[in-house]
């Protein structure tokens, strides 16, 4: 039976990448803007780390023990996890939804940000305030999209959904840990002139100007009891306050665990596993039950 499973991560550089992540990390190398924790698209998957599965990709390991890994998800992907680490604003970019994506051959990408730590000052994009998509082009062309963005201010602990279609994206002095469905095509439209592509055209075919966003601080009710913060119909996150130990299970389909504060051992037939400050692990749905032991606040992720 397929234990508590740990991945390696998937490091990118960015221009626009901080330098928190490297420092937790202790990275030889500088610029990484991301951190795919948990990511099973094309060309970007995890690698196992531990146990008898030690060296193979996620993919690999969910096509040969699909019951244990998945459980009674029919998807052959999980969802979507990954740090960012913003010192510049990210570009403003949008995401198309199931149908679109598909026509591309890819699927829906919908995501989500907690913000584990917040510089003063720090917002995100998240939502246009025009809505006539001609008067946007124009924005765009003329060079001054960012009239019309909502940016909205946001602090350590903060929860913000990004539904596909949504005009959006991280400002700086952030780092947040986005959870979201599996598509990989992102438009962008602006890009404060840094000289990569736009795509303008398909960006606002895909754009749902009228999709707006809030910004939630989530807290339990009480300690080691987990609350729902963000609900969409492709994933779901969950978030719980462990202190001393927290019991659970009997879930049906797979949980990817990940330290947003302090740090715990996750237990399961006299393994444990330190789970430290920004670090993630994937529960298969075969392990009916853990403990975790610690203070610590966790997300949960995993699919609805």
């Amino acid at each position: 039976m397929t234990g508590p499973i740990r991945l390696e991560p998937v490091y990118l550089n960015s221009i626009w990448a901080g330098n928190r992540l490297g420092e937790i990390r202790r990275l030889k190398s500088l610029g990484t803007g991301i951190s795919r924790e948990v990511c099973t698209y094309p060309g970007s998957e995890n690698r196992v780390c531990n146990g008898p599965f030690e060296g193979q990709k996620i993919t690999e390991l969910i096509r040969t023990r699909r019951d244990e890994i998945m459980g009674n998800d029919p998807e052959s992907q999980m969802v979507r996890v990954a740090f960012m680490d913003t010192a510049e604003d990210l570009s403003i970019q949008v995401h198309p939804d199931g149908a679109m994506a598909e026509a591309e051959g890819d699927f829906e990408k919908s995501e989500s940000w907690y913000i584990l730590e917040a510089a003063d000052g720090a917002y995100v994009t998240a939502g246009i305030r025009e809505t006539d998509k001609e008067r946007i082009r124009e924005a765009v062309r003329e060079d001054r999209l960012e009239e019309l963005l909502v940016r909205l201010p946001v602090k350590t602990g903060d929860f913000v959904m990004i539904p596909a279609g949504m005009v959006h994206a991280c400002g700086k002095g952030l780092l947040a840990l986005e959870v979201g469905s599996f598509g990989g095509i992102t438009y962008r439209l602006y890009d404060y002139g840094r000289g990569r592509r736009l795509n303008l055209e398909k960006g606002l075919l895909a754009l749902k100007p009228h999709l707006k966003a809030d910004i939630v601080h989530p807290e339990p009710d009480a300690h080691n009891r987990p609350v729902n913060v963000g609900r969409h119909p492709l994933f779901q996150v969950d978030l719980v306050d462990v202190r001393g130990s927290w019991t659970y299970g009997g879930y049906d389909s797979y949980r990817i665990l990940t330290c947003v504060e302090g740090e715990c051992r996750v237990c399961r037939m006299g393994e444990e596993f330190l789970l430290s400050y920004t670090e993630t692990i994937v529960i298969p749905a075969a392990c009916r039950s853990i403990r975790v032991e610690g203070r610590a606040r966790l997300l949960i992720s995993y699919r609805c």
